[in-house]
């Protein structure tokens, strides 16, 4: 498997419009792809009202919905899962492995910066291959991704780099 890339930044910062512009990407090269997303807003699979919702709060700790089209599983954790635990139960040999958030996984990292942030904002992070902007950039050595076609661009140069 390809090293994971991960997209990370503050909310709104422009994480999930990054990784549908690289979906693109990957999906133009027919490309497998694993995405996992770190939601620190307690989200939900479990609509009010259904049956799988019903087991929950029944006090199951693992529900898997199993349809046509998809599989979804949602299980109750006493500690929350790592990115690389995550990775290694899910992910599939030759996907290409994107990380919405997940700051302080040992990845390499593209951090998006809203307006007024800088990288001392970031000093905790590890592995930061870059710093972007939706917005006109702020400082020195700071991308430029306010179109979905220098995104694109980018990575797509990324993905030559790593030989894909």
């Amino acid at each position: 498997m390809v090293t994971p890339l991960q997209v990370v930044g503050f909310k709104k910062s422009g994480k999930t419009t990054t990784v549908n512009d690289f979906l693109v990407i990957l999906k133009q090269r027919q490309h497998a792809v694993f995405v996992l997303k770190h939601d620190v807003h307690r989200g939900q699979m479990d609509q009010p009202g259904t049956d799988t919702s019903r087991f929950t709060a029944a006090g199951t700790q693992t529900v898997l919905l199993a349809t046509d089209q998809a599989v979804m599983l949602q299980q109750q954790v006493t500690q929350p899962p790592t990115a690389a635990q995550l990775i290694a139960t899910y992910a599939q040999p030759g996907q290409f492995c994107l990380l919405e958030g997940f700051k302080k996984a040992a990845y390499p990292k593209i951090v998006l910066v809203r307006p007024g942030e800088r990288p001392s904002d970031f000093d905790h992070l590890s592995h930061i291959m870059a710093y972007a902007s939706l917005h006109a950039p702020e400082f020195n050595d700071c991308l430029d991704f306010g179109t979905t076609a220098a995104r694109q661009a980018w990575f797509t140069t990324y993905l030559q780099k790593e030989g894909l």
